[in-house]
């Protein structure tokens, strides 16, 4: 039986900017900090941890941290907030520069490991209320509760559906007058739990990978926000038609249908600024075609709906079809940018077109073939 592993006992430090390491019996840990509010923990099996991220466009700082010995522990201080790190087992805990406890690890848990898999044990406050991963169904306090991050397209999911969609690790938790904000940064499937079945402790699971997570300590919920978004990026101010009226459904076609719908619905004057063709649009639903008999002349329609100042949207899917001599296809086995199997062939699943190929976003090319391919 393979029984949960802690990280140990801290046996030595290394103080070498902007990383200080703390080495332990079982695995090692690393803190470094974004800003006075932001501090980064990995904890890893190995002395060698991870430094590149998909989620993360900022760098760690050198010279925020400020490291005192305090005997039986370690305090870790920025202008902000601090971290308490004791010696023997490893735990951590973060305070605000107040004193006042923001988030502590379980003391009997902490982090560690059954097999590959690593989760961080928290204990969980009084009345401590936890808002946020994302898009989740279910409450918006999430205390009691357990979710999946592995992105799923669940068609028709029950209002507590899970997993879903959208897969954003990110968390507030709210106790005492208090808030902090805590991210996992790991892109192996993940497990948060907020209580669920117990009143004792939240953690969050990675199935691999190192344990690696940031924690926020603003005073307040914008502070957190701002905080979080300054590490992952922001996105573009949206344009203002994007956040108005939009009218959608699945789906609108031909393309007499969907003059009639517009004239309609400002005949009805019902405020309206966008719409939506989903995938009937498409010849044989592949991405980057038009249907020739449903919108046999596309750029005239949009070209009158824009006229009668209706911007459209249409859906796109990243599922190329598997089928020779369509341009998309060809120019992705061409070019190399589609998933791979480890023994290199293309992987194949099947999405509305039938089999198809699918994007490999992490290679520069393949992003910058698909941004062109909109025009």
């Amino acid at each position: 039986t393979k029984l949960h592993q802690s990280v140990g006992s801290i046996q030595k430090v290394d103080n070498k900017e902007p990383y200080i390491t703390f080495y332990s019996s079982n695995g090692n840990i690393r803190i470094s900090a974004y800003s006075s509010v932001c501090i980064r923990v990995q904890i890893s099996k190995t002395t060698t941890f991870e430094d590149f991220s998909y989620a993360v466009q900022a760098n760690p700082v050198a010279g925020l941290i400020r490291l005192t010995d305090k005997g039986t522990s370690y305090e870790l201080r920025t202008d902000s907030c601090y971290l308490i790190i004791t010696k023997n087992p490893a735990r951590i805990s973060l305070y605000n520069n107040k004193g006042e406890l923001l988030n502590e690890d379980e003391p009997a848990f902490g982090t560690g490991w059954i097999g590959e898999e690593v989760s961080t044990y928290k204990k969980m406050q009084d009345d401590e209320k936890f808002i946020g991963l994302g898009e989740k169904t279910g409450n918006l306090n999430r205390r009691g509760e357990g979710f999946t991050n592995w992105n799923t397209d669940y068609f028709a999911y029950p209002s507590n559906g899970d997993p879903i969609y959208a897969s954003i690790p990110f968390y507030m938790g709210v106790h005492h007058n208090v808030v902090y904000g805590l991210f996992l940064d790991n892109t192996f499937k993940s497990h948060f739990n907020f209580g669920a079945s117990n009143n004792r402790f939240s953690s969050f699971t990675a199935e691999d990978g190192e344990m690696n997570y940031y924690l926020f300590a603003s005073s307040h919920v914008a502070g957190i926000i701002e905080s979080y978004t300054a590490l992952t990026g922001r996105m573009e101010m949206p344009s203002l038609w994007s956040i108005g009226f939009q009218q959608g459904r699945y789906s609108y076609f031909p393309d007499k249908k969907v003059i009639t719908l517009a004239k309609t619905l400002q005949k009805k004057k019902i405020p309206s600024d966008v719409i939506y063709f989903d995938i009937h649009y498409m010849d044989q639903y592949k991405i980057f075609t038009w249907n020739n008999e449903r919108f046999p002349q596309p750029k005239k329609m949009l070209d009158e709906l824009e006229g009668m100042g209706f911007k459209n949207v249409v859906i796109v899917d990243p599922g190329i079809k598997v089928e020779k001599g369509y341009k998309a296809y060809e120019e992705g086995v061409k070019d190399e940018f589609f998933l791979k199997y480890p023994d290199g062939t293309n992987y194949t699943g099947q999405v509305w077109p039938g089999w198809c190929h699918f994007p490999d976003f992490t290679k520069p090319k393949a992003r910058k073939r698909w941004g062109q391919s909109f025009a």
